[in-house]
């Protein structure tokens, strides 16, 4: 069977998919699995599954409408509880695009895959997944976004499922529900757009700073002991300058976000501009 069959199987072991979802169907294809994962609700509510209360689901919104915005921060919540609570490893995650955009499929499922070996997930019984000898099918996510369509309605019946389990009683799907009645919550919805959008402000310069700095450690330094002076200022023109530059901007935006509230913030980049 291939893997992201297995996935699936293992999604429904877990009361995340219905029994009779689409992925279950004869013609059922992988694009199907993409497309109920990628806002990433039901990324979170396996993690409460296997783990309850490992995601606050008051964090997440339950109908992100394919928003881009609101499915990345339901994804990077998934990825940071992964780290946190089931103790995966970064290089073990996927980034939160490549699975919204469906860049990489296969390293999705591969994470699942490890997730489902963890400890939390095989104490509470859940045969992991892939099972030995199944056959690769790298080949199959290939191509996969373009077959995703962005404009295609929400599966209701999907999240009917989970409403359903509410009914039961389930805690999980008590807090879910909690969420969409508490008006409170859409009062703090231009607080937490405004966090989020901050927190994307300093990863990215985070990452952008980390990028300028492997630049430096793994090409430029090794690079010098094998090329004129010269060539290397030619090849690395200012980067040892752009580095030094976002190393300061990066601790300046920090400070401002963690330890000022961003009043700051704006100052800090026209600080910056030249």
């Amino acid at each position: 069977m291939e893997m992201w069959r297995q996935c699936a199987m293992w999604l429904i072991d877990c009361r995340v998919l219905p029994e009779n979802h689409r992925v279950t169907w004869e013609g059922a294809q992988v694009c199907d699995l993409a497309q109920a994962l990628r806002d990433g609700v039901l990324l979170c509510q396996l993690l409460n599954n296997l783990l309850p209360q490992a995601v606050n689901l008051r964090e997440i919104n339950l109908r992100p409408q394919m928003s881009q915005f609101l499915c990345l921060k339901n994804i990077r919540t998934f990825l940071g509880v992964c780290q946190e609570r089931f103790h995966l490893k970064k290089n073990e995650l996927f980034e939160a695009f490549e699975l919204f955009d469906v860049r990489d499929f296969g390293k999705v499922i591969n994470t699942l895959s490890i997730l489902s070996r963890s400890a939390v997930a095989v104490q509470k019984g859940f045969m992991p997944f892939p099972l030995d000898g199944s056959a690769p099918d790298d080949e199959i996510y290939s191509g996969l976004s373009d077959q995703i369509d962005d404009t295609v309605d929400e599966d209701d019946d999907l999240y009917d499922f989970v409403e359903d389990e509410d009914n039961e009683g389930d805690e999980i799907y008590e807090d879910l529900m909690k969420t969409d009645e508490q008006p409170e919550t859409q009062q703090k919805t231009g607080v937490d757009k405004r966090e989020c959008c901050l927190q994307e402000i300093r990863q990215t310069e985070e990452k952008y700073t980390d990028t300028l700095e492997s630049i430096l450690k793994h090409f430029m330094k090794p690079l010098e002991r094998y090329l004129q002076t010269q060539d290397i200022e030619n090849i690395f023109i200012n980067v040892k300058e752009l580095a030094s530059t976002h190393r300061s901007l990066l601790d300046e935006v920090r400070n401002s976000i963690l330890m000022e509230g961003a009043k700051t913030l704006h100052q800090v980049f026209v600080n910056y501009k030249e």
